[in-house]
């Protein structure tokens, strides 16, 4: 599985998404499911998922679709040469 198809299945097994959500809108707050326990399970389970720790400062910066991609590869998870 693609490190993209991870992510994706990641926010909706945490969030329990549906498939055909607008994925480029997710947003904390912003988004119904995406509140502060959605968050902490949608956290939980990227960390699961590729097996990093995101520390407190890099989960406040985590609060959209985009923004954890950014984090993840900052972390070395690769979503372009895939």
């Amino acid at each position: 599985m693609k490190n993209i198809e991870k992510y994706r299945s990641a926010f909706i097994d945490a969030l329990e998404l549906e498939e055909d959500e607008a994925w480029g809108d997710l947003a904390l707050g912003e988004t119904r499911e995406w509140d502060s326990l959605g968050h902490m399970i949608l956290i939980s389970t990227i960390e699961d998922v590729f097996d990093v720790s995101l520390d407190s400062e890099w989960i406040t910066e985590f609060n959209s679709y985009q923004s954890g991609m950014e984090l993840l590869n900052r972390l070395g998870v690769d979503f372009v040469n895939e």
